[in-house]
């Protein structure tokens, strides 16, 4: 089980819609926006489901709970960020504060490693669940 976000808002949003915090395991990451003006901010948007135990008749896991979450974070430091679209591993995002006030948020790329232009990471003081929209799934 992964921990539910102490730092964002609109966590009960992702809550309602699945049930827990999921990992975003095998999530698409969309639409990256990196905004520098001001204290400077993340968007994305994660293409998200669950993965349930059961098979179709081609033996692939069903996939149910299709949403579109939308993120943003604020005040952000440290930015190590793909604009491009990509496939999460998980999204993790600290509890703990560091000494700067900010927490960490590490997207885990499924397909690649940072140094080479997937996933990335960074620190923000506050961040939010901007809306989580169902979708028909793929």
């Amino acid at each position: 089980m992964v921990e539910t976000p102490k730092h964002v808002r609109g966590v009960d949003l992702v809550l309602n819609a699945f049930g827990c915090w999921p990992s975003f395991h095998d999530a698409r990451i969309e639409g990256v926006r990196l905004d520098k003006s001001g204290a400077g901010a993340v968007m994305f948007k994660l293409r998200a489901f669950e993965m349930t135990s059961e098979t179709d008749a081609r033996g692939y896991f069903r996939l149910t709970k299709h949403h579109d979450v939308r993120f943003r974070f604020e005040d952000v430091a440290a930015v190590s960020m793909s604009e491009r679209d990509d496939t999460l591993l998980r999204l993790q995002i600290a509890n703990e504060l560091g000494s700067d006030g900010r927490f960490l948020v590490v997207l885990e790329s499924a397909i690649g490693t940072e140094s080479e232009g997937y996933g990335g990471s960074f620190r923000a003081r506050s961040g939010v669940v901007l809306d989580v929209i169902p979708t028909a799934g793929e």
